[in-house]
């Protein structure tokens, strides 16, 4: 296959690069041990090299690939494994920046040399409170309890253990003041381009007010830290935030300055070039070696090496070389989605961008007057190469597209690119001459004033940004073939090569070996039916999901037909000094009902109006469509209760009161009962708004749910004095477990198959109560909770249940079944 002209065989960087990624994935997958790797990887490689066979030589690189990947997963755990749940003095060198979190934290890693006073080896994420922070290259001793980082709590959250792992980090620490012990071993060059960093975004911070310093220090170095919402919200929306990463735009606006001035003091290529290499590597670190300007960096220290060396410059090649270069060193780096789009953004400019621009050159000058500037074609050429590549990646990540992006490109990038050379330069003389920064203040100040206006004029046009839900990795796969397809004519002769070479080799097959592959095809094909079957359930499931959203409720019930009912939206509080705000809402539960597709609610249920169960419901009301909202009263004070009300209402969202023994209908065949508020309501109880809460049994086919919000143990006795029917094969315990709910006598009404319980992790009430969860034991109820088992997802045909968590079951309950659906037969029958 030929690609810009030169065959990609000829290209041997660039298949080493793939050959060595694919190694990793298939690590990933397996996990194989690295000694084993090892073990078949020298015959492999010998094997390979006795018959020349390109084949087997780049299976050769992908075991080593797979080996590399497996050895830091092994290696990298060091000794620390003994000391985890235990508290302990942990001695060890600052090797990464300090970060301050949005609830005053700060956090670093820590290479550790000592625990206890014992020698140690392994790396730590350090999350310190109070006192002043280290810094890079700082040796520490910090004291606290090394645990596990915490995996996804919910489907789709963030996965800090898998985060983590793959910066070689396997435990974390929270600390208080930490002893600093002078500078530590580290490498002296990041030291001095750490420092001078800090020292520049300080002079940023002396010339201009807070909100453009925070800007110009994310347009310069990539620091994001301080970058106020609303800016990086306009940003995301007009599909230009990638600005805000330091990448090879960055990187060329350092490099081609510098050699100009190079060449103007009489320098030769070759010289400039060497004298160039030096200035890259210390931007690399001056921006803090991001995954994007690694590899742009390292992309720039390679052609330079040419220059000096004299060799013909190749970029598919040289991309090649700096991806697999950095795979080498770090290959977490293949998981980082800042890598996969910088990588897949400058292949899509190299492959796609003179096609694109050939097409699109006579289509503009037919609809524009007179002759189009080139820039205009390569511009809006480069930009749409990027993104056909990069688009997939971040709808698989995100599930938001941006059209304005590629116009947004066009007109941002060009006043970007001459903002961040003056930056540049006038910070940089700042260091040498304090009083020079008053240009900065002045110009600097008006310029990027005008930069967050224009990205948020284009932010705000309509359908700015389009919520499609998350693109699944086989359409992502199937896109980029067909773009391939389309693109590039040598991609169109890959099926006929492939065929010829079957062809070829089928004289050789003989019958048993024919046989063999046969039954091989027909036990993986089987293997992926039963495993299909096994993780998919039917068009005609209902889902109940006890999202996992601390300590506060939102359940999301979603009905066959894509009909679908919300009940609560969680917490949302304000914490640390710096103004950090959590909100439910548009933390968790918007982010779930897009990646399982849902786009509208039937029914918005606030079952009461304490706030951990409507502070979300705000961002959830501003970001879906709802066709009615029920509330237990419309008179209340908590000021998150009334903000959704009033939301809700200047949205033209119905709000009522449902009454007492009213049944509500999800589709064809889930039936809600409403069981309270009751009539007359409850007055006088430990809390009248919890007894007088909305509570639900949804009922679908065979299998019920009761939905008992945050129900009192008086409202409780109510129901079962009244003889309502409350029979539930699973039961969402009221009141996060509290010991004042979740009666004897209700549980035997409730006859509970399941009960799952939503409460935060450590939370101050001591929720879920002893007693509660042995009352709940004694009724025969498997028990599960969000802040054990994170996001708890029950499934049902109408006749099955079946419960999953997301971090993981309780003890002795029953594993997946292989055809969970079977049961839909005998249930029917």
């Amino acid at each position: 296959m030929v690609v810009g002209g030169l065959p990609v065989h000829n290209r041997p960087a660039l298949l080493l690069a793939v050959a060595f990624a694919l190694g990793i994935l298939a690590a990933e997958w397996v996990r194989p041990h690295p000694v084993l790797c090892a073990a078949i990887l020298v015959p492999l490689a010998a094997l390979a090299a006795g018959r020349r066979g390109g084949a087997l030589l780049l299976a050769a690189i992908a075991l080593a690939g797979a080996a590399r990947w497996s050895y830091v997963q092994t290696a990298g755990r060091g000794n620390l494994d003994a000391w985890t749940d235990r508290r302990v003095t942990l001695v060890g060198t600052v090797v990464s920046e300090p970060a301050l979190q949005a609830d005053g934290r700060v956090t670093y890693i820590v290479a550790a040399e000592a625990a206890q006073g014992q020698p140690a080896r392994g790396r730590v994420r350090v999350a310190q409170r109070g006192g002043t922070a280290p810094a890079y290259g700082e040796r520490v001793a910090a004291t606290g309890v090394l645990t596990p980082p915490a995996p996804a709590r919910r489907p789709g959250g963030f996965d800090e253990a898998a985060y983590l792992a793959r910066q070689s980090v396997y435990l974390v620490m929270e600390s208080g003041p930490v002893e600093r012990m002078g500078p530590g071993r580290v490498d002296w060059f990041r030291r001095v381009a750490v420092a001078t960093r800090l020292r520049l975004e300080a002079v940023l911070q002396q010339a201009l007010p807070e909100r453009e310093a925070a800007l110009m220090a994310g347009l310069l170095f990539g620091s994001r830290g301080h970058l106020p919402e609303d800016v990086a919200d306009a940003f995301r929306g007009a599909g230009v935030f990638h600005l805000l990463a330091v990448s090879g735009g960055n990187v060329a606006m350092v490099v081609m300055p510098l050699l100009w001035l190079l060449y103007r003091a009489g320098l030769g290529r070759r010289a400039a070039a060497a004298l160039a290499v030096p200035a890259v590597v210390f931007f690399i670190f001056l921006t803090g070696a991001s995954p994007s300007v690694l590899r742009a960096g390292l992309m720039a220290v390679l052609v330079l090496a040419g220059d000096i060396l004299g060799r013909e410059r190749d970029a598919l090649n040289t991309l090649g070389a700096a991806a697999a270069l950095l795979l080498m060193g770090v290959p977490g780096l293949l998981f980082d989605l800042g890598f996969q789009l910088s990588v897949a953004a400058t292949l899509g400019i190299l492959l796609l961008a003179g096609p694109i621009r050939g097409w699109l050159e006579p289509r503009l000058a037919r609809a524009l007057p007179g002759k189009p500037p080139s820039w205009l074609s390569a511009g809006l050429a480069a930009t749409l190469a990027a993104q056909a590549l990069v688009e997939p990646l971040s709808l698989h990540a995100f599930g938001l597209f941006s059209p304005v992006g590629p116009l947004a490109n066009l007109a941002v990038i060009p006043y970007v690119g001459l903002l961040v050379p003056f930056g540049l330069a006038t910070v940089l003389l700042g260091l040498f001459a304090p009083p020079a920064v008053w240009l900065l203040g002045v110009a600097g100040r008006g310029a990027l004033v005008g930069l967050v206006y224009m990205v948020k004029a284009l932010a705000s046009v309509p359908l700015a940004q389009v919520d499609v839900g998350r693109l699944p990795p086989g359409w992502a796969l199937g896109w980029y073939a067909a773009l391939a397809w389309a693109a590039l004519p040598e991609a169109r002769r890959i099926p006929a090569a492939l065929w010829a070479r079957l062809r070829a080799c089928r004289r050789a097959v003989r019958a048993g070996g024919a046989l063999a592959g046969a039954l091989a095809l027909l036990a993986a094909a089987g293997a992926a039916l039963s495993w299909r079957l096994a993780l998919a359930a039917p068009p005609d499931a209902l889902e109940l999901v006890v999202l996992d959203v601390g300590q506060g409720d939102a359940i999301l019930v979603k009905a066959p037909g894509d009909h679908a009912a919300l009940v609560d939206a969680g917490p949302a509080y304000e914490f640390g000094t710096g103004g950090g705000r959590f909100d439910a809402g548009a933390a968790v539960v918007v982010p779930h009902l897009r990646r399982i597709g849902v786009r509208r609610l039937d029914l918005f249920v606030l079952t009461h109006p304490d706030v951990d169960h409507v502070g979300g419901a705000g961002s959830v009301l501003r970001a879906l469509p709802v066709g009615q909202v029920l509330v237990s009263t419309p008179r209340a004070e908590e000021v998150h209760h009334v903000s959704a009300l009033e939301t809700a209402r200047a949205l033209g969202v119905p709000v009522r009161v449902p009454q007492e023994g009213e049944v509500l209908r999800l589709g064809e065949e889930v039936f809600l009962e409403v069981l309270g508020p009751p009539s007359p309501p409850i007055t006088g109880s430990r809390s009248d708004d919890n007894a007088n809460c909305v509570a639900l049994r949804v009922v679908y086919r065979q299998v019920a749910f009761l939905l008992a919000c945050d129900l009192e143990a008086v409202a409780e006795e109510r129901l079962v004095e009244r003889g309502r029917l409350l029979r539930a094969d699973v039961l969402k315990v009221s009141h996060h477990g509290s010991r004042f709910s979740t009666g004897d006598r209700f549980l035997e009404a409730v006859r509970p198959r399941y009960a799952v319980i939503s409460a935060g992790a450590g939370n101050p009430f001591g929720h879920p109560h002893a007693d509660v969860l042995d009352r709940l034991s004694r009724a025969g109820a498997e028990i599960w909770r969000t802040d054990r088992h994170g996001t708890v997802t029950v499934r049902t045909d109408g006749f099955q249940v079946r419960v999953e968590g997301s971090r993981g079951r309780p003890p002795g309950a029953p594993g997946r079944p292989l055809l969970p659906w079977s049961g839909r037969l005998i249930g029917v029958w």
